[in-house]
């Protein structure tokens, strides 16, 4: 029993993203951006994440909004992971898709996405194409799931992993 004791702890913390399991918080949803997931006022809980906390694509993350080039909040924001330091990101392919490496990803909760045919404009994340993209080590490239309602990295940039304090586990 000594011997599996170890492994107990060591899983317990890489499945928590090096935060104790039972370090949670709740977060109130304040807009629209990550809408059908997650509604205007709905509240959700957040796994705190530490030091090492490893970014996923496919995360959603809550991040301070106080960094250059977002909307200078004090109040978390709230935004899915898309791509990771290192990855290639871009909209649009063929098909509308967005990718990454050169790869269209699965989105399936995107329901209602950005015109393709809205002019590129740097204070507005109004249209769908953007990039390409190469996200920075140790950066995020953020996007809400509501992609007409959103304001995210397609014009404010990618994110710094350390900007992130939790991962939403339920909504």
């Amino acid at each position: 029993m000594r011997r599996v004791w170890p492994l107990v702890v060591v899983l317990a913390l890489a499945g928590c993203g090096g935060a104790p399991a039972d370090e949670t918080e709740q977060f109130t949803q304040g807009g629209v951006s990550m809408e059908p997931a997650v509604k205007a006022g709905q509240v959700i809980t957040v796994r705190k994440v530490a030091k090492g906390y490893t970014p996923k694509r496919g995360d959603v993350v809550l991040f301070r909004g106080d960094l250059a080039g977002w909307v200078n909040t004090t109040t978390p924001l709230l935004k899915r992971v898309v791509a990771v330091g290192g990855e290639t990101v871009a909209c649009c392919d063929a098909a509308g898709k967005v990718t990454v490496d050169g790869q269209p990803l699965d989105e399936p909760y995107v329901v209602e996405n950005a015109p393709l045919d809205v002019p590129p404009e740097p204070q507005s994340c109004e249209p769908r194409r953007f990039g390409p993209v190469k996200v920075p080590a140790d950066a995020l490239f953020l996007m809400g799931d509501n992609r007409t309602r959103s304001n995210d990295s397609r014009c404010a940039g990618p994110v710094p992993v350390t900007a992130v304090h939790g991962v939403m586990t339920t909504s």
